[in-house]
């Protein structure tokens, strides 16, 4: 019993350890000092920014959704990119399909976030229920027995 005890508490500070070596994870971007206390936001800063040729940020109006590829612009400073994103002239300026995906869908996604689909789907039944109202539906089979005389709707009829 004692052996087991001894293994239990090894195993149970070997992951105590662990636990603490894991969140003492940090380290810092070695291009511009920040700090990250977990590997994914490293990871990100690190993909987020060109690192290969110095530490920049490239204008988000870049890309096969743009015309022309768009502005490409790089900034090494975050307050000049800020300046820059604020007054960019190809904001908007859209290809075709990023036109489609960046303008036309958001509006959608907008428009239909607004809808009071209770309300909408409430008046289509009450518009359905008002249209038969009125309907004699013996008439309708009847049509409907003009129109396929070959099959029997005598059982539906009554």
């Amino acid at each position: 019993m004692k052996k087991f005890l001894s293994v239990m508490f090894a195993v149970m500070f070997i992951l105590s350890a662990i636990s603490v070596a894991a969140d003492a994870w940090s380290t810092s971007c070695p291009y511009c000092g920040a700090s990250f206390s977990s590997e994914d936001a490293y990871a990100e800063h690190m993909n987020k920014f060109n690192h290969t040729d110095g530490h920049y940020i490239t204008c988000p109006y870049t890309g096969s959704d743009y015309v022309d590829g768009g502005c490409g612009e790089k900034f090494q400073t975050k307050a000049a990119y800020d300046v820059h994103v604020a007054t960019c002239k190809h904001n908007g300026d859209y290809t075709t399909m990023g036109y489609l995906k960046n303008v036309v869908l958001a509006e959608l996604v907008d428009t239909v976030k607004g809808v009071d689909w209770g309300s909408l789907l409430g008046g289509i039944v009450s518009i359905v229920k008002a249209l038969f109202k009125g309907v004699d539906f013996k008439v309708i089979i009847n049509i409907f027995k003009d129109m396929f005389s070959n099959i029997d709707f005598s059982a539906i009829a009554g």
